[in-house]
Order: C-alpha cells, then sequence, then structure tokens
C-alpha cells in the first residue's frame, strides 16, 4: 500500500509538472542558452578575438529549442549592459568580437528571444610592440630525477607595449600566446609535450595573466639515456593579422643530468666562485 501511495504521489507530481509547464517544441524557439567561456579575456583594438590558434575565434553561444535541436544563430545576439561595453566592441558575423575602443571592462550577455546569459567580461587593449620571454630565471630541466619540481619546467611569454615617451613597459593581460616544441634531443628523450599548469592538460597556447602567459613542459626520458641536450619551444602572438616584433620568439632550455660523473649535482643557479683560503 506504501509503495502504491508512493507511485501515485510520482506521477501526480509529474501530472502537476505537465499541467504547469508549457515548454514549446517550435524548432525556432529558443528554451535554453549555453554561452561559454571567451576564446580570449582580451581583445587588441581593430582586432578579433583570437584562439588557441591564433586565429579569429568566434564566440560559443549557442540555443536550442525545446526538442534539443540547435536554434538559428540569427536568433542570438551578443550585447554589452553598459554604455562603456556598448562602445568598446562590435559583432561580425560569426559572433567574432572585434575591438573597438580600449576599455579595461567591457561586459556582455547573450540573448535568444527571452533568454539572456549570465554576464562575460574581457578588456580592449592597445596594440602590442613586442614578444619577450616572460620568466628567464629557469634554464634548465633535470630529466633523471624524480621530483617534479626539477624534473619539469614552467615556460612563459610575455605580450607587452611600450609607452612613449616614459619607455613604460604594460603587460597586455587576457592576450593568448601560442606554444609549440621546435625540437629536443631524441637522444635523451623519448618524447616533449606542453600542458597547462593549472589542468595539467595537453595545451597549445596561454593566457597572459600577471604578466605572463605560461605552460608545462613535461620530458619523458629514455630508458638508460645519459648526458646532455636541449629543448627549444617557439612562442608566437598575432595582432591585427600579423606577427608582432618578437614573435616567433625562441625558448632553449638545457637538459642536464642530477648526478655529474664527479658526484657534484647540477643546480638551477650559477656555480659559486671559489673561496679563498685565509692567509
Amino acid at each position: 500500500m506504501t509503495a502504491r501511495r508512493g507511485l501515485t504521489a510520482a506521477l501526480l507530481t509529474v501530472a502537476a509538472l505537465a499541467g504547469c509547464t508549457d515548454v514549446s517544441t517550435d524548432p525556432q524557439v529558443p528554451v535554453s542558452l549555453q554561452f561559454d567561456s571567451l576564446p580570449a579575456l582580451a581583445v587588441v583594438v581593430g582586432d578579433t578575438m583570437r584562439g588557441g590558434d591564433l586565429l579569429p575565434a568566434p564566440v560559443p553561444a549557442r540555443a536550442f529549442s525545446g526538442n534539443g535541436g540547435a536554434v538559428p544563430d540569427t536568433q542570438i545576439r551578443i550585447i554589452g549592459i553598459d554604455s562603456t561595453s556598448v562602445r568598446a566592441f562590435t559583432v561580425l558575423s560569426g559572433f567574432r568580437i572585434v575591438g573597438a575602443r580600449e576599455a579595461s571592462a567591457v561586459r556582455v550577455v547573450a540573448q535568444a528571444g527571452a533568454l539572456q546569459s549570465q554576464t562575460q567580461t574581457f578588456a580592449v587593449v592597445p596594440a602590442p610592440t613586442r614578444l619577450v620571454t616572460g620568466n628567464t630565471a629557469t634554464d634548465s630541466i633535470v630529466y633523471d630525477r624524480p621530483d617534479t619540481a626539477l624534473r619539469y619546467r614552467d615556460v612563459s611569454a610575455n605580450v607587452i607595449r611600450q609607452v612613449v615617451p616614459e619607455s613604460t613597459l604594460v603587460s597586455l593581460n587576457g592576450l593568448r600566446v601560442k606554444m609549440r616544441v621546435v625540437s629536443f634531443s631524441t637522444t635523451i628523450l623519448d618524447s616533449v609535450r606542453l600542458v597547462g599548469t593549472g589542468s595539467g592538460k595537453p595545451a597549445t597556447s596561454a593566457v597572459v595573466s600577471s604578466g605572463a602567459a605560461t605552460l608545462r613542459l613535461k620530458a619523458y626520458t629514455k630508458a638508460g639515456a645519459t648526458g646532455t641536450g636541449t629543448v627549444t619551444i617557439e612562442a608566437s602572438h598575432r595582432a591585427r593579422g600579423v606577427e608582432v616584433a618578437g614573435s616567433p620568439l625562441r625558448i632553449t632550455l638545457r637538459l642536464v643530468p642530477f648526478s655529474l660523473a664527479s658526484g657534484s649535482m647540477v643546480r638551477d643557479r650559477a656555480p659559486l666562485a671559489p673561496t679563498r683560503a685565509l692567509p
């Protein structure tokens, strides 16, 4: 009896929901809206927002009908939610955002019919003048030690703008930098790959944040490998359709063993100068 009452209550609940909810099955009427993260967190004035391959990337906005089908993109709009945002960008066909004027915080939403997404924020920044290395302090990988702090290396590059006449260097946070492995010493390493510093998943680009776009280089050693070698990475950035000065940027890391033939250890800093004996 209890089970029957429970089943009856469940059926009544479903019936009540069906009676109160009027979901259109018209394939042209949007009933759900998806607006994922932007391809980048900044776009250059006069340029299109670029994705991981540095090509113009569309904004990932999609609307769906009650039967699960995609609603035509013509029903979706990307709009700014304040006057500053409205003036800072335009949208080309295919939801490609173009920077119109500089703004530190452009707030946009996607709209489809009566639906509106959560707010996404990006910046419109001036054109960069150069691509530079983000961190030159670490230039080696200890390939034969099971210690991730030494075994793997974070590689970074920075997109900057030089302000004249002050000659101040400003990092353009939010822009993407593409990276790829150009070469590595195959006598020592079996393979190498670049991954995200937070996710650990394979990655081909990173967004400049706090003055650097950073990926992690993982090196996989061949059994019994010895000696020294290198891994060379190429970083690049494009603005307004062309590569900026300094791009492509070559970053070379040394492959060094933890233990040398003499028994001394390779360190991440230059060796100390010899100490002179007191007279």
